[in-house]
């Protein structure tokens, strides 16, 4: 959208803007821009209603509410333009702010955090089905390496999508954010608060610990991994040990990667939205590093992928 179309959106909840910022564009296909007058500022989230709407969203905004889950305000909402309105909670997310200094104490923070979403009370959630989770992995073999890269795989990545499923089905399952991650997490008032959890589920403990654990844009340290995972076990306590978290994490990173890599590159084929491809080269470096030694997959990736995808940005 231009930032005249958003600023009449705005005037049509109620919120007399004069200027319009954008914030991100999303996989999802929302929009979010910061709409300000004279006097505030609101974060205005655009959704094609012929695309979806904010009803999940805002169900579980309630419930995460009424759990006392540091969340996002709602202020408005307008089903018929695709619109909600919301607290404007700043520009501090955890990706720009994490420092060497405070990295630990808000990761520590978020863990909190998530430990309170995993506990809450959500009504009428649904469940991840197991074929939903299959073919999100599917996506790494179907659209990044055949149609992205041009490759085939061998049937080493089929039984690697095998058995993540079967590790994933043996963990606890728990409301699960779907993209727990860095850039969803924003200091507001020396608050860590969680946004855009509209697509949170039922679904494996792991997936939502890889988002935190292990970011897209840093290479994996084991060390601080089993430092904070020991910490998740404290807060938790002690039901699962630091080597079963460190399982649990492995699996749920082998499906978030693979996931992630099929989506960006299909976004980018079907949308030409290049603006995540940068991130491509490190998201497949934690997941090779996450499948185990010994499994076929591993080489596979590293020998067939890994310099073509490098070869495949450069020229973009």
């Amino acid at each position: 959208m231009k930032e005249d179309e958003v600023i009449n959106l705005s005037k049509q909840c109620n919120f007399n803007a004069n200027q319009a910022l954008p914030l991100k564009l999303e996989a999802s296909g929302r929009e979010y821009w910061r709409v300000i007058n004279d006097n505030d500022s609101l974060v205005l989230c655009y959704l094609d209603p012929s695309k979806g709407d904010h009803s999940d969203f805002i169900k579980i905004t309630n419930s995460l509410k009424e759990n006392n889950v540091n969340s996002v305000d709602i202020l408005h909402h307008n089903a018929d333009l695709g619109v909600t309105l919301q607290q404007d909670l700043g520009d501090n997310d955890l990706l720009t702010t994490l420092s060497e200094d405070n990295k630990f104490e808000l990761l520590k923070g978020s863990l909190d955090l998530l430990i309170k979403i995993q506990n809450a009370n959500i009504e009428d959630i649904e469940r991840f089905s197991e074929n939903e989770l299959e073919q999100q992995m599917n996506l790494f073999k179907d659209v990044f390496c055949l149609e992205f890269l041009n490759i085939n795989v061998d049937k080493s990545i089929d039984d690697l999508i095998s058995i993540t499923i079967d590790h994933l089905n043996k963990q606890p399952w728990v409301n699960c954010h779907f993209d727990f991650e860095r850039r969803n997490l924003i200091l507001s008032r020396d608050l860590i608060k969680v946004i855009d959890y509209q697509d949170m589920k039922i679904g494996p403990i792991g997936i939502d610990l890889s988002g935190i654990l292990i970011d897209h844009y840093y290479e994996i340290n084991f060390e601080n991994i089993h430092d904070l995972l020991g910490y998740f076990s404290e807060q938790v306590g002690s039901k699962y040990s630091g080597k079963e978290l460190f399982e649990f994490l492995r699996w749920g990173c082998i499906q978030r990667n693979m996931r992630i890599l099929g989506t960006l590159t299909d976004l980018y084929i079907k949308h030409q939205r290049s603006f995540r491809l940068k991130d491509l080269p490190m998201i497949l470096l934690n997941l090779t590093s996450m499948i185990p030694e010994n499994h076929a997959s591993r080489e596979f990736i590293l020998q067939e992928t890994e310099s073509l995808l490098n070869h495949r940005i450069s020229k973009l």
